[in-house]
């Protein structure tokens, strides 16, 4: 990959978690990967907790970009041969039924002619920058989810918790600048477009709340 100038790159996530709020609590996480694709590779995690509760899992999506372009390119075949039938072990009946209950088509298209319930402006802080020089791939939830706090609704995140998210990376954000979150509130379900100083489109994201007991 180094020699081809090729970069490993997080595409989307799908998450699901069953409680969504655990204190004090020994986690054990696992992962399995599922490379069978030219263009994408998938890769699974779940957690249980001590008694071996199946606690949530949750599906990566993972692309291959030329380095210098920047674009996104077919996983060449040498690269494929490496992986595909070497490291895909059999599943289980539990990991099957994982990758069974997690679809693998992300949101592509951000939705027209929505009217917003909020808005929020950020600035991209020095600590949201990651290794690779580019905002780490988690602080867009961070953002997503902090825009739910407003003057009128301070207390959202303290009432509730996530069950469901996803989220797709589409540009990457570099050091400097602010993002603007704009979204919109139905019920118990959000949705998020983030957007650079410049107005690009950077990432899109769903999440389904539920309060917290």
């Amino acid at each position: 990959m180094d020699e081809k100038g090729l970069i490993w790159v997080l595409y989307s996530w799908k998450l699901k978690l069953f409680k969504g709020d655990y204190y004090a609590k020994k986690l054990t996480f696992t992962t399995f990967a599922l490379f069978h694709k030219d263009i994408y590779s998938h890769r699974y995690f779940y957690v249980k907790d001590e008694e071996g509760t199946l606690l949530g899992y949750a599906l990566s999506v993972w692309i291959v970009i030329d380095g210098d372009k920047r674009k996104m390119v077919k996983i060449p075949k040498e690269v494929q041969d490496a992986y595909f039938n070497v490291l895909d072990e059999p599943l289980s009946k539990a990991q099957e039924a994982i990758v069974s209950a997690l679809p693998v088509t992300p949101l592509k298209k951000r939705r027209e002619t929505l009217s917003f319930t909020h808005e929020k402006v950020f600035p991209v802080r020095f600590h949201d920058i990651d290794s690779n020089h580019h905002v780490n791939n988690t602080v867009y939830i961070h953002w997503a989810m902090e825009s739910l706090v407003t003057e009128e609704e301070e207390q959202f995140l303290e009432t509730h918790v996530p069950l469901d998210l996803s989220i797709v990376y589409k540009k990457e954000k570099r050091p400097g600048g602010h993002v603007r979150i704009q979204t919109l509130l139905e019920g118990k379900t959000s949705y998020h477009e983030l957007y650079d100083e410049e107005n690009t489109l950077l990432t899109l994201v769903e999440c389904t709340w539920k309060e917290r007991t």
